[in-house]
């Protein structure tokens, strides 16, 4: 079968059997991805933070604009379909019509995978976010001098290729301390403003 060619008359056969195959597979970010590009690459928990909540943003407005996009695509096939059975339209309205239905219908997996991707990811992004202190401005702003100080250690020491590398061995391993020691800092804030209040 590997020498098979494919006719226009395999094509729906052929999706399918792309869309079963391919409907777990991500085609935006996976989880180590996610986990070692997104979170652990950023140089402070508090960057960490903030590139978590830009990827769920993204990927929460995607979720959204995919639940409106099917309540409008349920619209149109109920005003379609009411066109269809209306006796005042012509045979060839009637044939747009149906291959309008057609071309709704053929975009529903499309959009289903997407969904599933986008839920996959924000699930994991979620994940990682819980594991984080929620940071103030103030504490944000803290941790920037030292975060763009060891990015561009890192850049001058292992540039290009290397800096991925250290991201994937060196960084997604040392995640969980960084985490804990951002947290002692902000405890630490915290207790040293309670004791100038007091």
């Amino acid at each position: 079968m590997s020498n098979a060619m494919i006719s226009i008359d395999d094509i729906p056969n052929v999706l399918d059997t792309l869309d079963e195959a391919f409907f777990d597979i991500p085609f935006e970010n996976s989880d180590f991805q996610n986990q070692a590009f997104v979170v652990a690459a950023q140089q402070t928990p508090a960057r960490a933070y903030r590139a978590i909540g830009l990827r769920m943003f993204s990927k929460i407005r995607a979720v959204k604009e995919y639940m409106l996009q099917q309540e409008r695509n349920k619209i149109d096939v109920d005003e379609k379909n009411a066109k269809i059975a209306d006796p005042e339209t012509n045979e060839f309205d009637r044939r747009r019509l149906r291959l309008d239905l057609l071309q709704l219908q053929e975009g529903d997996s499309w959009g289903k995978k997407l969904l599933n991707d986008a839920l996959r990811e924000l699930n994991c992004l979620y994940s990682e976010f819980v594991k984080l202190p929620r940071y103030t401005r103030e504490q944000f702003e803290m941790e920037e001098r030292k975060h763009f100080a060891e990015r561009m250690k890192r850049q001058i020491e292992a540039p290009g290729p290397h800096e991925s590398l250290a991201n994937m061995m060196l960084d997604v391993s040392q995640w969980n301390a960084r985490i804990s020691e951002s947290v002692q800092q902000i405890q630490g804030l915290e207790d040293f403003k309670k004791r100038l209040g007091a």
